[in-house]
Parts: C-alpha cells; sequence; structure tokens
C-alpha cells in the first residue's frame, strides 16, 4: 500500500510506479486505488482482482514447478478411485517404504478421457484392450460378472436370469454399457435392457447403488468382502471376456525413474 516502497522493492523511480499502475488502470478500464494525500487503499475491484490474481498466479507457479524437469522423483499415477479404495491404497506403504525419496500422488479416474491429463505418468485403468490408442501391459485379468442384492437375486432364481436383466436396471460402468454387451454375449443372451438407469461412473457408487437394490452392476472380485457378509450376490458365474485392469504409460516419454520403480513395483504384486 505504498508507492515509494514498491518503487524501492523494484529499484525504480515512485514516478515510474505510479506510470505503471496508471496505464494498467487504463487499460484494464477502472481504477485499482484509491488515492489519498497520506495514502492508498485498493477499491472493491482493486481488492477482487487482487484475489483472483493471487490464486491463479499462485496455480501457474505449481504448474511450472511441476513442467520443470528438476527432478525425477516426483510421481502421479491415476486409478479407478475402486482400484484406489480396494486394492492399491492399503499397499502404497509398502512402496513409499522402498522408495522414500519419490514423492508420490495419486489421482482418482473413471473414464477414459482421463487417461489424456498431462499429469499422469502412469495409469490403472479396468478396460478391454482396444480402446487404448498407446502400449499398455496387463497387470491382471478381473473376473467381471453380475451382482445383485439379495432380493434382486431371488427374483433371478425364480424368473430366470433373462428376464430380469430385461427388467430390472443394469448400472454402466467405465466403459459405458459395452462391458454389458459383452456380457449378454458370453452368456448367449440378447442385449435388450428394459429401464434406462443412472450413470455411475465410480464402482464405489455402483456397489453401494447394488446393495440399496437400485440395479445390477458388472463388478469383480474387490468386491469379495460384500459377497462374504452377503450385502451382494453373483448371480451368474459368466464373467465378460477381454477386460483387465492395464498399466497404462502417460503421455510423456520416455518413462521417468520414479515411474519405472512404480511398475517393478506392481509387476512384483499378488493381485486378486
Amino acid at each position: 500500500m505504498s508507492f515509494t516502497s514498491a518503487a524501492d522493492r523494484l529499484n525504480l523511480s515512485k514516478g515510474a510506479v505510479s506510470y505503471q499502475i496508471a496505464k494498467l488502470e487504463q487499460e484494464l478500464g477502472f481504477e485499482l486505488f484509491e488515492r489519498h494525500h497520506t495514502h492508498i487503499r485498493l477499491t472493491a475491484r482493486g481488492e477482487a482482482l487482487l484475489k483472483e490474481a493471487s490464486r491463479h498466479l499462485g496455480k501457474l507457479e505449481d504448474i511450472i514447478a511441476d513442467l520443470r524437469d528438476v527432478s525425477q522423483n516426483r510421481l502421479c499415477v491415476g486409478a479407478h478411485s475402486w482400484f484406489i479404495s480396494r486394492w492399491l491404497g492399503a499397499r502404497l506403504s509398502g512402496f513409499t517404504a522402498a522408495h522414500p525419496e519419490i514423492s508420490l500422488r495419486i489421482e482418482p479416474i473413471n473414464t477414459l478421457h482421463d487417461l489424456d491429463n498431462p499429469d499422469l505418468d502412469l495409469t490403472v485403468f479396468w478396460c478391454e484392450p482396444s480402446v487404448l490408442d498407446r502400449d499398455a501391459e496387463i497387470l491382471y485379468t478381473s473376473r467381471t460378472g453380475p451382482m445383485s442384492n439379495t432380493e434382486i437375486a431371488k427374483q433371478a432364481s425364480e424368473l430366470g436370469i433373462d428376464q430380469v436383466m430385461r427388467t430390472v436396471p443394469l448400472l454402466p460402468d467405465a466403459s459405458g454399457m459395452e462391458g454389458w454387451r459383452q456380457w449378454h454375449r458370453s452368456a448367449g443372451l440378447t442385449f435388450a435392457p428394459g429401464q434406462m438407469s443412472v450413470q455411475l461412473p465410480d464402482a464405489n457408487t455402483r456397489l453401494q447403488a447394488v446393495i440399496s437394490g437400485h440395479g445390477i452392476a458388472l463388478l469383480d472380485e474387490l468386491a469379495q468382502p460384500e459377497l462374504d457378509t452377503g450385502q451382494m450376490v453373483r448371480i451368474s458365474d459368466i464373467a465378460i471376456e477381454n477386460f483387465a485392469y492395464y498399466l497404462v504409460p502417460g503421455l510423456r516419454k520416455p518413462l521417468s525413474p520414479a515411474a519405472d520403480s512404480f511398475r517393478s513395483w506392481l509387476n512384483g504384486q499378488v493381485f486378486p
């Protein structure tokens, strides 16, 4: 709140600072400061601009720091929130203990579009391989099939699975309805869902919707705790084919040493 102090800090004359501020105000079309004989203070618009400029410039500095290749020890790994909560989160301490020099960030993702996030060094992504536009390696093939709560499972037992698939909402997953189409082909059934269902890209949310009786979802062995407690039931032994958890490299090439360390650690783990 002092042109004189600002001039001293910048190694400029007070007049030069006053001129630059006046020129900025002219370009903006509004005053930044109220000028008094003994002091200056920000106008309401000046306060608003200062707040937003500080926020955005601070974010820009963070981005620049991330883009600078001053360290090979920054690592950002993407994964479905389902995989993070059900498998990865409980095991991360093993990686961080073995690699304390690596600054690791886990980014939850749910859609194919998320793979294009430039911040991601690696991503664990559940899909079938034809949708991937870059080289990826299989971590493990999941046994993904339809699950419901006990009430809907009883209907499937009494009416037949084909009838239930036509009358109970089928909850889409990260693939949209492609997983369901593939499951119907594997089961030898016609894909003809009778009810539109709400889009729930996050598998944790889908699991809760299944337990509450809002539909049937394609889930894998990571839902075993709910199967063990009887909250959910597999209503078919048929699993969809070709879908697996893939380790997908980010857009930056080649892999950084930190990303390569994480890749090696993942490949040494035991999956369900």
